[in-house]
């Protein structure tokens, strides 16, 4: 299928990913449990929008980002 109209610059990058929480378990450990499982679904989102602009990015321009095989 041909794309008829490519979508803005803007709309054509790779989406980026920030660091995450340092993993070390004394610190964690100091997290309310709603605010750490508040902390995990913003994560969980995050990514899978990430990853969503990542596959339409590809889809118009293939091979512009990474794909992670991990899924």
């Amino acid at each position: 299928m041909q794309v008829k109209d490519t979508p803005p610059g803007e709309l054509l990058t790779c989406a980026t990913r920030p660091e995450g929480l340092p993993e070390d378990p004394s610190l964690i450990a100091q997290i309310p449990t709603k605010i750490r499982a508040g902390i995990i679904r913003l994560a969980r989102a995050f990514a899978g929008n990430a990853d969503r602009n990542d596959r339409l990015v590809n889809w118009n321009v293939p091979g512009s980002c990474p794909v992670t095989k991990d899924k």
